[in-house]
């Protein structure tokens, strides 16, 4: 059968229309010949969880879209105007159908997920220049990655299937009364996770590494273990802000007092301070009741999800105007 049309009519299905929707109609159509028409490894690729992306859908100039990436922004476009036509508004909140604000948050995340490669990619320029690094293009370089990481966490924070909180508070319900983990007293896996009188901070703490690191990461260390460092990396607000956007600042703090030496990155003090830093997120521990809206590892989601789109959109439709 026609595919393209499945698709469609599927889409159509799922957002509760019972009459074609031209913008839903396009989204799909430019989505089935770019991104779902390609090989993509299921891994994260993009600059969100690696300082130095391996792959991207910009050009070389790490300013031009690549005709693919031009077909999703275009798609999330279509999107953005599909669930402006498509939501009511019931006292004074904007109600769209739960899979077109899944749909219409995960397709933004992805946008601004490939938008941050580029931008990682020339933070990770200016922090590696030798003999010396330019003050000027470290603190442009960083504010642009640091800020569109800020963003990415406020847009996915408005849907529930992007949130940090739940999968902390399903670990910790997995370990709550349960007497079987091994003490930080006796363990060999000191100074990884908190002594507590059951399992739910252990079943925590490795869920927070899972995430990240992959393999513990000690107090003591002063370099993250080797492994599958950000193996499992997810687009999750909490995740986003707190550990990838922190990580960078941390990384910022260190090129600019290098560079107010006049020398190259100090490597080894990065790594460190990334080892301290991964040690402090994987060990902390969340509320053992109700994770409050106001903590980073919210519950709930916070915003709504098509204000906090078209701001996104008008944020960054700039990087498409070659497309």
């Amino acid at each position: 059968g026609d595919l393209k049309t499945h698709m469609i009519q599927r889409a159509h299905r799922r957002y509760g229309l019972t009459e074609i929707n031209q913008d839903v109609k396009e989204a799909w159509s430019l989505l089935l010949d770019s991104l779902y028409s390609t090989d993509r490894s299921v891994q994260d690729s993009t600059g969100v969880a690696h300082l130095s992306p391996g792959s991207s859908l910009f050009e070389d100039d790490r300013w031009t879209p690549k005709p693919i990436m031009c077909q999703v922004f275009r798609a999330w476009e279509h999107l953005l105007v599909a669930s402006n036509s498509t939501s009511n508004q019931i006292s004074g909140r904007i109600i769209m159908e739960e899979p077109l604000r899944y749909d219409l948050i995960n397709l933004g995340r992805e946008v601004l997920a490939q938008i941050s490669t580029p931008m990682a990619l020339n933070f990770t320029a200016a922090t590696s220049r030798t003999p010396f690094m330019k003050w000027e293009e470290l603190m442009q370089t960083s504010e642009r990655y640091i800020e569109l990481l800020h963003g990415l966490d406020k847009l996915v924070a408005t849907d529930t299937a992007f949130l940090l909180g739940p999968w902390l508070a399903a670990a910790r319900a997995w370990g709550r009364g349960n007497q079987d983990c091994p003490s930080s007293s006796s363990s060999s896996l000191t100074g990884t996770f908190l002594e507590g009188t059951d399992c739910s901070d252990f079943y925590e703490w490795n869920a927070r590494t899972q995430l990240t690191t992959w393999n513990p990461v000690s107090s003591e260390d002063t370099k993250i273990p080797g492994g599958p460092i950000d193996y499992a990396a997810k687009h999750w607000s909490g995740l986003i802000k707190n550990y990838y956007a922190r990580r960078a600042e941390l990384l910022l703090d260190q090129a600019l007092l290098d560079e107010r030496d006049g020398s190259s990155l100090n490597q080894t003090a990065v790594a460190q301070i990334f080892a301290q830093h991964a040690n402090q997120w994987t060990t902390r521990v969340s509320s053992k009741t109700v994770v409050d809206d106001n903590d980073y590892d919210a519950m709930h989601p916070i915003g709504d999800p098509l204000e906090v789109s078209w701001a996104m959109h008008g944020k960054y439709k700039y990087m498409f105007d070659s497309c």
